[in-house]
């Protein structure tokens, strides 16, 4: 297996990946031009890919590319998972992070996944709470 940065995916081989996550939706089929956006608009976008160079995993990351990170979307095909690869994805990106001077390194993990991020060397933020907005702003 070989991980690196890349600038651009299959569209195929990215559909699996969130299909593989339940984050793909059939509504997306038609029209994935924005998946250039997503891998276009990260600031790193790390792909696994096995021998045969099909992309079998992924993590990207969003920054402003001088102070805070933020790992999000690490997806391996279940056929990979238990290997190491999304544990070898995401050292990989903390490594691209920390050579660029980024230290300060959030994400936050599905229901389950605590065990695997902490043994990576992430814990919860204490007196923090992650939130999402529901309501578009301007509209109530």
């Amino acid at each position: 297996m070989k991980i690196k940065l890349v600038q651009n995916v299959n569209r195929e081989e990215f559909k699996a990946l969130y299909r593989d996550a339940g984050w793909w939706f059939d509504e997306y089929d038609g029209d994935t031009s924005f998946i250039e956006g997503i891998v276009g608009g990260s600031f790193l976008f790390a792909a696994a890919f096995s021998p045969d160079g099909k992309m079998i995993g992924m993590g990207r990351v969003l920054s402003d590319g001088c102070s805070d990170a933020y790992i999000q979307d690490v997806v391996v095909l279940k056929d990979f998972r238990g290997k190491g690869t999304g544990g070898q994805i995401i050292t990989f990106l903390i490594s691209e992070l920390k050579e660029r001077g980024i230290d300060w390194i959030g994400l936050i993990g599905e229901p389950g996944t605590e065990n695997f991020y902490t043994r990576i060397g992430f814990r919860k933020l204490e007196k923090h709470i992650p939130m999402k907005l529901e309501t578009p702003a301007g509209t109530q």
